[in-house]
């Protein structure tokens, strides 16, 4: 039997944790035909033995004493405030210290790791990714990356496996995290049978359709800011760099440096971002022809633009829309 510990943070996802629990019982079930004897025997525990409120404000209430356990499988749970505010990090991380030590502690002994959402922040404050690939949550990329410079971050992944350590991207990611390790800890037959018990997909391999961008601001180049907030409103018009370079009353040359070092992107891409942004807005809310988005974002080119749209975003316009569209068809409209 394989013992889980699924560690509870405040402000968690607390349908996360309890669906972690959930899922390993469901694979109990699934497993009867192969095994009399229960697969996986799940605790829940937190930083110092006590309660966490979730996000929700739902109490989760931990089934054992921490210490008391030796687990051999660790989840993670996220901190949903993490995802979007850097002091909330800091005070997420100050309650989860207690936990780097026997996280090393349980890698040592050979336990496998694991972290849902921003649950890999705390799997990185305790150096257990350091030189290794990782994902989170897409919001909180840009301050992972400003904090754990040493991990190598694939936010377009839901899932990556380290072999000791593995981590899932956003907070409903747990499902495909369960599935994954059921079929990796117990067998692909017993994980198909979840899936098929639960009305789960096959595993999402990325978090790059759900992304959305958010042109980088906490910084203090208040040319820079102008500068963005000229592109926000004209990224749909013929944009020049010169012609953003004057806006900010710099030469070209320092233009694209400072902006580059204030944002994280070069002026164009920040454009280009900005377009497919507005692109996929117009997938999501309107009927309106794919030819006739790219023309109204500011291309030219329709298959540059297609290829741009791709190669950011993971899928199609057309796949993007048939999956993200909020828009009844007229057809279905008058139909009903």
């Amino acid at each position: 039997m394989i013992t889980v510990a699924i560690v509870a943070q405040p402000y968690c996802h607390a349908s996360g944790v309890h669906g972690v629990m959930d899922f390993f019982a469901t694979a109990n079930y699934c497993g009867r035909r192969t095994s009399e004897q229960p697969l996986f025997e799940c605790h829940i525990v937190t930083a110092d033995d006590e309660p966490v409120r979730g996000y929700s404000g739902a109490l989760v209430t931990p089934t054992t004493r921490r210490e008391a356990l030796k687990p051999d499988l660790i989840v993670v749970g996220s901190a949903l405030e993490a995802v979007v505010v850097e002091s909330y990090v800091e005070r997420s991380l100050a309650h989860a210290r207690p936990l780097f030590d026997w996280l090393r502690s349980a890698s040592d002994q050979g336990a496998l790791l694991a972290s849902v959402c921003t649950g890999s922040f705390v799997l990185a404050e305790a150096g257990l990714l350091e030189g290794v690939a990782a994902t989170t949550h897409w919001r909180a990329a840009g301050l992972f990356r400003q904090r754990y410079p040493g991990v190598r971050l694939e936010v377009d992944q839901i899932l990556v496996d380290n072999g000791q350590v593995i981590c899932a991207g956003g907070a409903s990611a747990f499902s495909d995290l369960c599935l994954y390790l059921v079929e990796r800890l117990a067998s692909p037959a017993v994980a198909l049978a979840c899936s098929k018990l639960l009305v789960l997909d096959n595993r999402r391999m990325e978090q790059t359709p759900y992304m959305r961008f958010y042109g980088h601001k906490a910084h203090q180049d208040a040319s820079i800011l102008k500068a963005q907030a000229w592109l926000e409103a004209h990224y749909a018009e013929p944009v020049a760099i010169d012609q953003v370079a004057d806006i900010a009353a710099l030469g070209p040359r320092t233009f694209k440096r400072r902006f580059k070092d204030a944002t994280g992107e070069p002026p164009i891409g920040y454009l280009q971002q900005l377009r497919i942004e507005a692109a996929k807005h117009f997938l999501e809310s309107s009927r309106d022809q794919t030819a006739q988005i790219i023309w109204r974002v500011g291309y030219e080119d329709a298959s540059s633009f297609r290829r741009l749209f791709k190669r950011s975003v993971g899928c199609t316009m057309e796949q993007y829309r048939k999956r993200f569209s909020y828009v009844v068809p007229s057809t279905l409209a008058a139909a009903g």
